[in-house]
Order: C-alpha cells, then sequence, then structure tokens
C-alpha cells in the first residue's frame, strides 16, 4: 500500500464559538507523494459563522496561504464552488461565494522528499495584518466536531468537479487517500437562562451568547441533565429560585382553550441532505441529529425535516432516494406520540415560490420523484388523496406576473402561511421587528396582508427555516390541539387554529364570541373579542388589526395581558393580534373572518 501521506493535522485543535483563529493545516508527504502533476482537494467545514477559505483579498476573513518546506515544489491554490462547478472568479460565483469551500492545490513540478511539509494558513494573520479565520457560532450537539477532508489524487487531472458526495448521474472523485482533521467548537461563556415548560418535561437552559447550550454550567438542585446536557425536570415542578443569570421563563401551556394545549413546533427545517447545506455549509447533522435536537435542546413539541427537492430538476437538486428512506427511518425512530412528533416533508421549488410539503405518513420516493411536478399546481393534483400539507413562504418571490397567486383547489391541503423566519417578516410588505435583510428581493404582492386582503384565508404561522443544524430558531409553530398526535395536529392546521413566533413561547388566544382563532363567523352586527397574552418577557405592544389595519394598540408593559373589546362586523372583515414583548420577539394570531 503506497504512503503518499504520512501525517496530516490541525491547529488548535478547539475553538470557542464565533473565535477568530488562525488555522494551520499540517500536510507531510510520506515516500510516494509526488509534485508533479498532482492534486490536493482540502474540503473545508462552513457551519454559520465560518470564513469560508479565501484567495480574493488579504483582508478577508479565512484568507488562506500555502507554504512549502522544500524551496524546489512549484503549485497553484485555488478556490473551488461547488454551485458554479468551476473556479470562482469575480463575475462567477455562487450567492455571496457561499459555496467556496474547497481548496484545491495543483503541484506542477518539483522533486517530493519523504517529510515535505505543505503548511496551508486559514486565515492566516500576516503578522497583525490579516483579520484570521471565524470559527462557527452555532454548536448543535455536544462535543462538536468540524473537520477538514485532506484527498491527495496522484493523477491531477481528477477531483474536480467536486459536489461533496454523489447522487444519481454523478459520482464523487475517490481520492487515492483522504485524510480528516478535525477541531472541536465549544460554547462559550454562560450569559442567560430559559426555563421551557413543556407538557411532559420542563427544562433550563443555560445558554451563551450565540444561545448554544452550555453543558458544564452548574444548574440548581434537583435538575437533572439528559444526554444533550439540558437540565430536566417533570413537568410543572419546573422552577429557578434565584436566577444568577438573566433568566427569561415560558408560561404552561396546558389547558389554554377548553381542554386543548399548545403544542409548539417547527415545519421548514433542513438537515444534512439539503443541497445547500452540503455544498454552502457542510453540515453533518442528519435527520436523526436533527429530531434529537429539536426534542432534547429546542424542546419542541414536532418537528418536519424538510430538505430541497425539486422533483423536475437535475437530480443534484434532489434528495435522492437513499437519504429520504433515511429520513423515514429517523421519523419512526423518533416520533413518540404525546410526547414529540417527527414529520417527513422537503422544500418544494417552482415559478410560484417556494413551499414546505409535510406528510403525516410515510411516503415512498417513487411518489416524491416525478418530473411531472414541475408546477404546484400539478403537485397539489398528484398527491389529492395523501394526508400530507403544503405551507408557503415569501423570502423567494417566485417568478409570476404580479398580483398571481395559484389557490389550492383541495380542501384542507394549504391553510396555513409562513410569514417569519430566519429570513426575517413577511407579514406585512415593510416590516418593522424582523425586517427582511435588503439582500432579499422582496415583492409588494408576496407577504401575509397581501393574501389576507386579497381573500385567501390563511392561517399565520412561523417556522425557523433553519439550515445550520439548530432546529426551532427564528420561527415556531404553536398549535392549538388536545393531544400530541400527527392526527391532531393536522386537523388544527386545517382549521386554522395556529399562530406563530418569532421565537418566544409565548401564550397567545384570540378568541370572538368565544370561537377560536382561524374562526369563521356570520358578519352583520357587533361582537366580542377576546385577547389573553402571557408571555417570556413583558410586552411592550399588543396591536389589534382590522383587514390588515391597525385598529387598536395597547402599552401593558407586563408579561400578562387580556382585554375584551367589541368589534362592529357589519361587513366582512378579518382581525388579527399582532404581539411584541420588549425584547422584540414577536407573536401573529390567526385571524377571525367575519364573511
Amino acid at each position: 500500500m503506497k504512503r503518499y501521506l504520512s501525517h496530516c493535522s490541525i491547529s488548535p485543535g478547539k475553538v470557542y464559538a464565533g473565535d477568530s483563529v488562525e488555522f494551520k493545516i499540517s500536510i507531510i508527504a510520506g515516500k510516494d507523494f509526488s509534485a508533479e502533476g498532482t492534486r490536493i482537494v482540502l474540503d473545508h467545514p462552513a457551519y454559520l459563522g465560518t470564513d469560508r477559505p479565501s484567495r480574493y483579498d488579504q483582508e478577508d476573513g479565512g484568507y488562506a496561504d500555502v507554504f512549502c518546506s522544500n524551496a524546489e515544489i512549484a503549485y497553484n491554490c485555488r478556490q473551488w464552488d461547488m454551485e458554479v462547478a468551476d473556479f470562482p472568479t469575480r463575475e462567477k460565483s455562487s450567492y455571496k461565494g457561499m459555496a467556496q469551500r474547497l481548496l484545491v492545490l495543483d503541484f506542477i513540478s518539483g522533486k517530493a522528499q519523504d517529510g515535505d511539509e505543505i503548511l496551508i494558513k486559514w486565515g492566516w494573520t500576516r503578522n497583525g495584518f490579516g483579520i484570521g479565520c471565524k470559527a462557527p457560532t452555532v454548536v448543535p450537539k455536544p462535543d462538536f466536531i468540524n473537520t477538514v477532508h485532506i484527498r491527495y489524487f496522484s493523477d491531477g487531472t481528477k477531483g474536480l468537479p467536486d459536489f461533496a458526495r454523489s447522487f444519481k448521474g454523478y459520482d464523487r472523485p475517490i481520492p487515492d487517500v483522504e485524510v480528516p482533521v478535525s477541531f472541536q467548537v465549544l460554547p462559550r461563556e454562560p450569559e442567560s437562562m430559559r426555563l421551557i415548560r413543556g407538557q411532559s418535561e420542563d427544562a433550563l437552559l443555560v445558554q451563551d451568547r450565540f444561545f448554544n447550550i452550555c453543558p458544564d454550567a452548574e444548574v440548581p438542585k434537583p435538575w437533572k441533565k439528559n444526554s444533550w446536557r439540558v437540565a430536566v425536570m417533570p413537568s410543572g415542578k419546573g422552577k429557578v429560585e434565584a436566577a444568577r443569570l438573566p433568566l427569561r421563563e415560558s408560561p404552561p401551556m396546558n389547558n389554554v382553550f377548553e381542554g386543548m394545549n399548545v403544542y409548539f413546533g417547527d415545519l421548514h427545517n433542513h438537515s444534512a441532505f439539503s443541497n445547500d447545506c452540503i455544498e454552502r455549509e457542510k453540515q453533518e447533522m442528519t435527520p436523526d441529529d436533527s429530531f434529537g435536537y429539536a426534542r432534547n435542546v429546542a424542546r419542541l413539541d414536532f418537528q418536519a425535516v424538510t430538505d430541497h427537492h425539486q422533483p423536475w430538476d437535475k437530480e443534484k437538486n434532489k434528495i435522492g432516494e437513499e437519504k429520504w428512506n433515511l429520513l423515514l427511518q429517523a421519523v419512526e425512530k423518533h416520533c413518540e406520540p404525546g410526547r414529540f412528533l417527527a414529520f417527513p416533508g422537503f422544500e418544494y421549488r417552482c415559478s410560484r415560490g417556494d413551499a414546505a410539503v409535510v406528510f403525516a405518513g410515510a411516503e415512498p420516493y417513487s411518489d416524491i420523484d416525478r418530473p411531472e411536478l414541475c408546477d404546484i399546481r400539478r403537485l397539489w393534483d398528484a398527491f389529492n388523496g395523501k394526508n400530507y400539507i403544503t405551507i408557503p413562504h415569501f423570502h423567494n418571490g417566485g417568478r409570476l406576473p404580479e398580483n398571481e397567486w395559484p389557490r389550492c383547489p383541495y380542501e384542507g391541503i394549504e391553510t396555513i402561511l409562513e410569514i417569519c423566519s430566519c429570513h426575517g417578516s413577511y407579514d406585512v410588505e415593510n416590516s418593522l421587528e424582523h425586517r427582511p435583510p435588503g439582500i432579499k428581493n422582496r415583492r409588494a404582492d408576496r407577504n401575509g396582508m397581501w393574501m389576507l386582503r386579497n381573500g385567501l384565508k390563511y392561517g399565520l404561522c412561523c417556522n425557523s427555516d433553519g439550515h445550520k443544524g439548530n432546529a426551532g430558531m427564528n420561527g415556531l409553530t404553536a398549535v392549538y390541539a388536545r393531544e400530541l398526535t400527527k392526527e391532531a395536529i393536522f386537523e388544527a392546521i386545517r382549521k386554522r387554529q395556529v399562530y406563530g413566533t418569532t421565537n418566544a413561547r409565548i401564550r397567545l388566544l384570540f378568541t370572538a364570541d368565544g370561537k377560536l382563532m382561524g374562526s369563521t363567523l356570520k358578519s352583520g352586527g357587533r361582537s366580542k373579542l377576546g385577547i389573553e397574552l402571557a408571555g417570556e418577557m413583558p410586552f411592550k405592544s399588543v396591536e389589534l388589526h382590522r383587514n390588515g389595519e391597525l385598529y387598536r394598540r395597547w402599552k401593558p408593559f407586563d408579561r400578562e395581558f387580556s382585554m375584551k373589546t367589541d368589534a362592529v362586523n357589519g361587513q366582512p372583515s378579518f382581525w388579527h393580534v399582532r404581539a411584541v414583548q420588549t425584547d422584540n420577539e414577536i407573536a401573529w394570531s390567526s385571524p377571525i373572518w367575519f364573511d
């Protein structure tokens, strides 16, 4: 067996989340290493916050340079972009260069010696002129490891194109040798605490500045840590007498309305099986990991993993049968009615835009891998009779003409709308808090209020659309249901008995004449509207909106709020509530309609 590489390493071996460091990757040549027309591809990780290796500007985060102990060896160092399938230029690159995470060393000439060192400085600080390489800010699981894979090809014409995985019609190049070198990412020091009251278990989260769990932080007795190092105890018994850090505490969510509980979940989330998570992030949280995080760390009651899958597109943009079956296996493993529900699904794209497709049960891959499913209307027709839902969202506005929006002709399939995620809030055309960043393309006809004003009956929800391995961040869907079963959750969604929050566990009850949000009542008189709120922080604003316009605002500056008010509904109208805490976390109710 040939010895191309004798030793590889990376230092430092441990970093704290969000640190800027200079990574040194050392590759020691073996006796069979050649510098004549060979190639090394370094496959870098790029979790949230990580600087991808850059060769453009010496002041870039992650700027990389290569040094060789043998002065006779000539080589070239370039980035490679998985999304453009080429070496990038200023005119040709992926979105923000996010898929430029491969560093390619092409060896041109020179007589290599056993023991020669190739040293890559990733985040070279250049004697004080460079800014280093930013380490990931997210630590989604205990003992979180990031890995650089060093891939040596004795034939320098091989190794590319590299899309970081194989798929139908493409086999990833196999190197002569591949060596992984890893570093551990540690949470930072504790900065806050969060007490989440669940239906079956309470949890005390000690978090750093990036909301990572601090696994070694002390917690008061009798809290006990689970396998994900989160402190838990039976539901209703969790309390913190004297918090040593700022504490947020969620209200109880049981028996909130006519025997119904409020359950929190995330119905739009990505794992390591999504094409962009692979190419842009090298994300390694599988559906199995994601469901584990959702249940044990994010403290969700339900979650759907909805990896990108475009059945009409090239194979590169599909999930593939093997990974779909692994998702179904993870769903079966983690689904435990009464404690946690796991749903399979995928994110679908067509000219209308994007939507999460979520199934109640296991569907065969052959049913979702059909090239004729090139339009949402065709998907609805093909899936008629299946137990599923679709949830549209707006950060991709689609390609349809202005004011055109296909409506689902099938009852109970598309009843809720995602108005907030990690991409920002799309409740109105010009959002205030959680405004989408300027890089997002926005359309005046792609927001929640435009839909409702144009007669579409959508309930309002939020989901994370997370690609970083930490489900349940930046968006939660709250559901009113009598029990935690798939049947009960889907029934509530079809009745629009849902609301959304940016992340806070806000208890929001909105009724009209004793009927829950999502209801449709007859117009032609006066109705009694009821608003009841309990939050993790005081509410700076509670707003009642009629037909998308502010009807009344209260400023309670209290963690609890209760109000009954008369509403004149002589004309058809829809009403909803928007509540904002002092920490700027928001909750939106689904509307109540008067027809």
